[in-house]
C-alpha cells in the first residue's frame, strides 16, 4: 500500500470524536459497501447514511447523499465539471442510489486508470534510448490508480451529529493523497449543516490559538517548536496563519481543527490536526455554531 502515516494519524484523530453520544435520540443510520478492482484500478467505497426519515433527520440524509454526489461525480479530477451525471432516480432507495455512484465511480475511475496506462506504455516504447529489457521491466510495474472513499457518522450528541467525508487517491505518482469534504456537522433540531464555525474576520484574533494548537501537534510528533520556528516553517502568507479549509468538528474536549496535506504544510509533516477547549474558541465562533454547540 502507499498510504503513509497522514492517513493513519488522520483515521486516529477521528477515534476523538466517539463516545459522546448521550444515546438519546441518536440519528439511525444504514451503511453500505463496495469494492471492485481491474488490472490497472481499485475502489473501495464505504457510506453511513441516515435511515430515510422525516423532519430533521429527512433533512440531514438529504445533505449527506448530497455531499455524496458531490464527491464521487468528481473522481479522478479537481475541476468543478462532474464525471457523470448526478442520480435522478428515488432517493430514498438507498441500494439504487448506492449502485449508481458505485457502478458509475468505477466505469469512470476503470476508463480513466486504463487511459493513463496506456499512454505510459507508447511513452516508454518511443524512448529510443531504453533498452527492450528496461522497457520490459517498466511496462511490467505500470502502477494501478487507488481511490478509497469513506463517508461515516462520527460523533453525536442532543444537539447535533457530525458525518465525516474523506477519500484517499493514488494516479500513479509519487504518493497518493488525502482529499474530500471534511467533518459535517448538523443540527438535531432542524437538519442544517453548520456551514461556518468562525467568521473569517476572526482569523487575525485568533492566531494566538491557532499558534498553540499547531505546537502541541507537532510537539505530540516529538518536534520541540517556537512560535518563531512555527511560523518560518509553514507555507503561510505574511506570517498570518489561515482557518482550515475543512470545518472543524466538536469532540467531548473541544474543536478539532485539521489542515489538509499541503495546505500550510509539507506533505512530509501530514495533516496538522489539534483540538482547542471550547472555552477557547467560543468568542470566535458564529452565532449558528455557538447555538448548535449549545454554547
Amino acid at each position: 500500500m502507499k498510504k503513509n502515516f497522514s492517513l493513519l494519524a488522520a483515521s486516529a484523530l477521528l477515534a476523538l470524536a466517539v463516545g459522546c453520544n448521550s444515546g438519546q435520540t441518536a440519528v439511525k443510520t444504514e451503511t453500505r459497501t463496495y469494492e471492485d478492482s481491474t488490472k490497472y484500478a481499485s475502489l473501495k467505497i464505504e457510506v453511513e447514511l441516515p435511515v430515510v426519515a422525516k423532519g430533521a433527520a429527512g433533512e440531514i440524509r438529504k445533505g449527506v447523499i448530497s455531499c455524496l454526489d458531490d464527491q464521487l461525480t468528481r473522481i479522478t479530477t479537481y475541476e468543478n465539471e462532474k464525471m457523470f451525471p448526478s442520480f435522478d432516480g428515488n432517493a430514498d432507495d438507498t441500494d439504487a442510489l448506492f449502485g449508481y455512484y458505485t457502478s458509475q465511480a468505477f466505469s469512470v475511475l476503470s476508463k480513466i486508470s486504463q487511459e493513463d496506462a496506456e499512454e505510459r506504455e507508447r511513452y516508454v516504447n518511443e524512448d529510443e534510448e531504453m533498452s527492450e529489457e528496461q522497457k520490459a521491466d517498466i511496462l511490467a510495474n505500470v502502477p494501478a490508480w487507488e481511490y478509497d472513499y469513506s463517508f461515516k457518522k462520527i460523533d453525536e450528541s442532543d444537539r447535533y451529529v457530525v458525518f465525516y467525508s474523506q477519500n484517499y487517491i493514488y494516479q500513479g505518482g509519487a504518493h497518493g493523497g488525502i482529499t474530500g469534504a471534511g467533518a459535517m456537522t448538523f443540527d438535531k433540531k432542524d437538519g442544517h449543516m453548520v456551514e461556518t464555525f468562525f467568521d473569517s474576520s476572526s482569523t487575525s484574533e485568533m492566531q494566538p490559538v491557532l499558534i498553540k494548537g499547531l505546537i502541541q501537534y507537532y510537539k505530540d510528533m516529538d518536534i520541540e517548536m517556537s512560535q518563531e520556528d512555527l511560523l518560518s516553517s509553514l507555507h503561510i502568507e505574511n506570517g498570518i496563519i489561515p482557518l482550515p479549509v475543512w470545518q472543524p468538528y466538536p469532540t467531548k474536549d473541544g474543536l478539532l481543527f485539521t489542515y489538509q496535506q499541503y495546505e500550510i504544510a509539507s506533505y512530509a509533516e501530514g495533516m496538522p490536526s489539534f483540538v482547542l477547549p471550547f472555552a477557547e474558541v467560543a468568542p470566535y465562533l458564529t452565532p449558528d455554531a455557538k447555538a448548535v454547540l449549545g454554547l
